[in-house]
């Protein structure tokens, strides 16, 4: 029994700790199928949308990846929520993933859907963690490594993607996602001197993010986070040291927001 892409088949019954978790407070990132009566309500009806595009754009380029590794890739979900697409590069043939994520809620429901799916801790590992803690040494390089939806949540988006190319293995591929905005004109700041100015094609648009408690969607609270344009997306990903950066492409008919780019996908990779 398949389920339109979330994962694995479903389950028979859930765990008492797991069904608990279902009905509780924040509702949830992914729309889980658990069993064939018990599907995970998620934050927004277009949620399911948005994940299903991603999954389709990424898939390409990840599963060359993959395939080219022969069942040894490893991959890292950066950010990875409820580790959603950790299952879901397990599915698609990697040797091991890791899901790391800052929030304690989402560690807790990554680590009870991996036990639902029956899915081994030393195959998929669920971690606590902030993305500017991430310590190469222990954790090692990745054949792919994933950041979606987080640079637009964080203070220094730089920063997020340097660390994420460091994470990089060569020859490995790292996909970032992220919210647009939609300037497409240059911008004119000062230059330095008085009546001189200059144009830039890459702009940011400052966002002050509430607290989490009230902000389920944001990787953390109370910061100011910088959304960019489309010229800012490609330009971040080139000055954090990706050789080779590909846009990826949406389908006309999936989600809008890729379709018409508010939101977008970049493909990094290492020489």
């Amino acid at each position: 029994m398949e389920t339109d892409g979330f994962t694995w088949p479903p389950r028979a019954a859930l765990a008492p700790e797991l069904a608990a978790e279902v009905s509780r407070e924040p509702r949830w990132m992914f729309p889980w199928q658990l069993t064939p009566e018990v599907r995970t309500p998620v934050l927004s009806d277009e949620l399911p949308s948005v994940h299903g595009t991603r999954r389709e754009m990424l898939e390409p380029p990840v599963r060359a990846v993959l395939d080219a590794r022969g069942g040894t890739a490893t991959v890292v979900d950066v950010a990875g929520n409820e580790g959603y697409f950790a299952h879901q590069l397990l599915r698609w043939g990697a040797g091991r993933a890791t899901c790391i994520d800052i929030r304690d809620v989402h560690v807790r429901r990554a680590t009870l859907v991996r036990e639902h799916f029956g899915v081994p801790a030393d195959r998929l590992v669920v971690e606590s963690g902030d993305v500017f803690a991430l310590d190469h040494d222990r954790l090692g390089s990745f054949d792919v490594v994933l950041v979606l939806g987080l640079i637009y949540h964080v203070e220094n988006p730089m920063g997020a993607l340097r660390r994420a190319r460091r994470l990089t293995a060569p020859g490995g591929v790292c996909i970032v996602e992220s919210q647009l905005t939609e300037q497409r004109e240059p911008i004119r700041y000062g230059g330095g001197l008085t009546d001189y100015f200059l144009d830039a094609e890459a702009s940011f648009a400052a966002i002050f993010e509430a607290e989490q408690d009230s902000n389920p969607l944001a990787s953390s609270g109370g910061v100011l986070s910088l959304v960019p344009n489309a010229a800012a997306f490609e330009l971040m990903m080139r000055t954090a040291g990706f050789a080779d950066v590909e846009w990826l492409s949406a389908r006309p008919d999936l989600n809008p927001q890729y379709v018409h780019r508010h939101r977008g996908m970049l493909a990094g990779r290492v020489d």
